[in-house]
């Protein structure tokens, strides 16, 4: 299975999720996942739903954010969705040559008007 690629349909449009890579949030920049994500949460209930999938706050420092694009195939028209983050981190930027696995050239992709 390719991980950097998810294809499904909506309808008649073929859609391609591809992976631009990832990014790891975490301190210095960010706070830790419990505090950044859940900072509204009651923490009674937060730790308890933590301790149910066995996460201990303290040790959970950092999480991986994956950074998703969509092409959508509309017969006619290749539309690209680009969420990716080229140049943010070492881990980004790998959406080009992901979509030139799937035989895919930027050339494809319809312009915007």
């Amino acid at each position: 299975m390719n991980t950097e690629v998810y294809r499904f349909k909506v309808g008649d449009f073929e859609c391609m999720a591809v992976n631009d890579g990832t990014y790891t949030y975490g301190p210095p920049i960010f706070p830790p996942p419990v505090t950044f994500l859940f900072a509204n949460a009651p923490k009674g209930k937060l730790d308890k739903v933590l301790s149910e999938h066995s996460i201990q706050p303290e040790q959970w420092t950092a999480w991986v954010s994956p950074y998703i694009c969509l092409i959508v195939n509309a017969g006619k028209h290749k539309v690209l969705v680009d969420t990716g983050a080229d140049g943010m981190d070492p881990n980004t930027g790998r959406l080009l040559q992901n979509l030139q696995a799937q035989g895919i050239g930027p050339k494809e992709i319809t312009p915007s008007v």
